[in-house]
This record gives C-alpha cells, sequence and structure tokens, in this order.
C-alpha cells in the first residue's frame, strides 16, 4: 500500500514537531514537507505535491481559511483543519468546513506537561485515521459555497414552537463530510415538518453547540444541542453533543458518557439501538462517513422494528462513501437519495407516517 504523504501547516515549531512525530509513527503515513504559515504551504504544495494537509486555522501572514480557499481554487486537495476548543475557534472551523475542508480536530493545549496530556493522546489515536479517511475523499465534490441563511428575522409558522410530542424520530447518522452535507438536509425541510429529529454527528467536544446554533439559523426547523430529559418534539431536531452519544426512551432524549463504540462517542449505533425500545415509528437515515458506525445499529434496529425505513446517501455523493456503501452492501438500504434530494424523501417518508 502506497503510503499517504502529507504536508503539516502549523505555525509553532513545537506543535509540527508534535503532528509530524504522530505521521511518521503510523506505517501508512509519511510527512511530505512541513510549512509554518499560509504562504509557505502554497510553495510547499507545488514542490512536494502532498496527498493531505493538515493545517493550523491562526497563522502569521495568511491564515488557514485564506490558505484553505487557495487551495480549493488552485490545487484542490483534502485538507484536515486543527482547531482550538474555545467558542472562536469552533466558529472559525466551522467557517473552514464552509470554505471547503474535509474535516478538523482538536489541538491539544500548549501546556508545559503537553506531552503527557489526554488531549495529545487523542490526536495520537485519531490524526492518523482522519488523515486516512481525507486521503480517500472525493475532492471533485468539495465546494466552497456558502449557503444563505433561512432564519432573517422572523420563522415561517412551524410546529417548533408547538410543543407537540411526535409520533415519528428521523435519526440521522453521519461523519466526515456531514456538517457540509447535514446543512443542505436541514434547509430542505419544510416548517411544517411533522417529525422529530436526532442527529449523531461524529464531532469532539467544544464544537457542537455551535454546530447546532448553525443549522438552527440555516433551518426552519428548531435545532438546538440536546440535554438530558429533551422531549423529542415535532418540527425539532437534537444534535448530539461532542463527547456524549445520544439516545432515547420513550418520548425523551438522554445522554450516555459510557465506552466509545466504533471508537466513536457520539455513535449512531448507539443511538439506533435504543430507539428500538420506543413506540415511535423511526426512520434512520445515514450519510457520508468513514467506517460502518450504523450498520450494526440499523440491523438490530430493523430486526426489532420491521417497519423501520432506512435511507441512505448516494455513494457517488458523498465526500467519503464508507458508511452509506456499508448498509447498502448489507441489505439494509430501503431507498437511496443524492445529498440534494435526501430531504424530499425524508419528508415523504415522515408525511407518509404521520397521516
Amino acid at each position: 500500500m502506497k503510503r499517504v504523504r502529507v504536508l503539516v501547516v502549523e505555525d509553532s515549531a513545537f506543535m509540527r514537531r508534535i503532528i509530524g512525530d504522530i505521521i511518521r509513527d503510523h506505517p501508512d503515513l509519511e510527512v511530505a514537507a512541513t510549512a509554518k504559515d499560509g504562504v509557505d504551504a502554497l510553495k510547499k504544495i507545488k514542490e512536494c505535491r502532498p496527498d493531505v494537509v493538515t493545517m493550523d486555522l491562526e497563522m502569521p501572514r495568511m491564515d488557514g481559511i485564506q490558505t484553505l480557499r487557495h487551495i480549493v481554487a488552485e490545487t484542490p486537495l483534502p485538507v484536515i483543519m486543527l482547531s482550538s476548543h474555545t467558542r472562536v475557534g469552533s466558529e472559525s472551523t466551522l467557517k473552514a468546513l464552509d470554505a471547503g475542508a474535509v474535516d478538523f480536530i482538536s489541538k491539544p493545549s500548549m501546556s508545559a506537561s503537553v506531552s503527557r496530556d489526554d488531549s495529545v493522546e487523542e490526536l495520537k489515536n485519531v490524526l492518523p485515521q482522519k488523515i486516512i479517511a481525507a486521503s480517500m475523499a472525493r475532492v471533485n465534490l468539495i465546494s466552497a459555497e456558502k449557503p444563505a441563511a433561512y432564519k432573517a428575522g422572523q420563522q415561517a409558522a412551524s410546529y417548533a414552537g408547538r410543543r407537540e410530542t411526535a409520533d415519528l424520530i428521523i435519526a440521522i447518522g453521519a461523519s466526515t463530510g456531514g456538517p457540509k452535507a447535514l446543512e443542505a438536509v436541514f434547509k430542505g425541510l419544510p416548517p411544517d415538518f411533522p417529525a422529530a429529529v436526532m442527529l449523531s454527528q461524529h464531532m469532539p467536544p467544544g464544537f457542537t453547540l455551535s454546530f447546532a446554533q448553525r443549522l438552527d439559523l440555516l433551518s426552519p426547523l428548531k435545532v438546538k444541542e440536546a440535554a438530558n430529559g429533551d422531549p423529542l418534539l415535532k418540527g425539532q431536531a437534537l444534535v448530539a453533543p461532542g463527547g456524549y452519544h445520544l439516545a432515547a426512551k420513550k418520548n425523551a432524549v438522554y445522554l450516555d458518557s459510557g465506552p466509545r463504540v466504533n471508537f466513536v462517542r457520539p455513535s449512531i449505533d448507539v443511538m439506533l439501538e435504543s430507539l428500538a425500545g420506543c413506540e415511535q415509528k423511526i426512520v434512520v437515515v445515514i450519510m457520508t462517513g468513514m467506517g460502518k458506525d450504523g450498520a450494526a445499529g440499523t440491523a438490530s434496529l430493523k430486526k426489532k422494528k420491521n417497519d423501520t425505513v432506512v435511507i441512505v446517501q448516494d455513494p457517488s455523493t458523498a465526500l467519503i462513501p464508507s458508511m452509506p456503501a456499508a448498509l447498502i452492501k448489507n441489505g439494509l438500504c430501503d431507498v437511496q437519495a443524492s445529498v440534494e434530494r435526501l430531504a424530499v424523501e425524508i419528508d415523504r417518508y415522515a408525511r407518509m407516517f404521520c397521516r
């Protein structure tokens, strides 16, 4: 197997060393070059032709988002952003995903004990996986288009303010490439959408609040980061907080800080398996992502609730097709739809079940 060649872009020499060492320690990866800022990065891309770029958001001369826009326009490559846990960092990360980044990862803290920091261990575990996933991304599907906000001062009449308990749950799972694809789905759902939505998007702590707020701005639905005991209401979407599994019991959700499943928390499988005990009808939606999270949970749910409908994003429209392809391979898919058609199919089945 050819090793994935990575350009490491980071203004801190200390962090360049940490990231470079993690990459060199992995048998399937190699450091093609390092760069200290965006200007240097654009030069190194032309010189060494890397497969993947890891890039800090905050750099002198040319910051990460400016550099990313140049890469998308001039030499399209999969780019993984490294971001801080701060509110400003999470908002900048979402801007980077809009600008064409494939994925992002949290930076470890710059403390004296950084070599023993749990966040460094997390980086060692997660960064190689994300680089390998990014190397498989379809860069022809990356665009830098920015969606317009739906809520410009007032919201159309919807279920969101009525607090009606839902008879149908739409359970959505996504990973790499998900944030941008989910924006398209949530924009496409109508104001009178008659179901509750649970969303498990693979995302670390510190970023899901900003992501939920962004979806809320773009969608006619009420979208919020889930909290223990939140009711499952028509016209409301609950986003799994980073670091917690999102699960359901009867008419409400709860957060589970149990072990990672499929190396992630939140896990789509955990969410789906919890829905087997709910009285509501279920529509499962599996979207872009690396791996097979959601496949086992869907199989278990369909055995226990045989009227469950499963919609998957057409793999040809997914930045990373592995997750939807796993369901298709296992015969668990009822409907395939392009990312542009997912909202239409979700709404169609919602109205069919909620007549």
